[in-house]
């Protein structure tokens, strides 16, 4: 089965890299592990052999980003991912209208065809970490894709300290709600809000 994975590469030095575990919020986590990158315990508990594999990194080029890529790239040798299935996605300091919107575009080209996908939020500034969201949402009408995941790790912190659990939350749901009001809307339904709180809360 083919699997794309997709993260942003954390913006934060590479001492302020922390290597945690994160307690997945209402859903299970089989092989959970300590990382710095919240998408590689994903990978861990979603591959399995035969897996025809892709990782998207998308990453700044500043002067510490190099280093995290290093990390990142030790990381999921970890789990059995090679460099050689890892695919850098370059993202300019400069985050325009039309930056964005090519980088929408590029992550969208670069996810293959009939793959299920996984995607990681949580680093990159929030515009990168808002496209990644929408590629998520756009890719299965575009491509033969089905979203599996989207995650956002949050770390508690205090004055640069840890400050709390680390927490992984999977806010594929928001993706799914958002198919469903587009069936709703295609069936004409006239009180979408009174139909979509009834399939919500039931």
């Amino acid at each position: 089965m083919k699997k794309t994975y997709i993260t942003n590469i954390s913006l934060q030095s590479k001492a302020g890299l922390l290597k945690v575990e994160y307690e997945p919020k209402g859903f299970d986590l089989n092989n959970n592990r300590s990382t710095c990158f919240p998408i590689i315990p994903v990978i861990a508990a979603n591959q399995e052999e035969g897996d025809e594999v892709t990782v998207l990194a998308v990453r700044s080029n500043t002067s510490d980003t190099p280093d995290n890529y290093a990390v990142f790239l030790e990381e999921l040798s970890q789990v059995g991912i090679k460099e050689e299935q890892v695919e850098e996605i370059s993202v300019e300091e400069n985050q325009s209208g039309s930056v964005s919107m090519e980088l929408l575009l590029t992550i969208l080209k670069k996810i293959p065809d009939e793959s299920v996908v996984y995607g990681d939020i949580t680093f990159g500034t929030k515009p990168m970490s808002a496209i990644l969201l929408y590629a998520m949402s756009f890719v299965e009408k575009m491509k033969n894709c089905e979203v599996e995941g989207i995650y956002y790790g949050e770390i508690p912190r205090k004055q640069g300290e840890l400050s709390g659990t680390p927490t992984l939350y999977d806010l594929t749901m928001f993706k799914l709600l958002g198919d469903v009001i587009d069936q709703l809307k295609s069936l004409e339904i006239r009180d979408m809000e009174t139909a979509l709180n009834r399939l919500v809360r039931s």
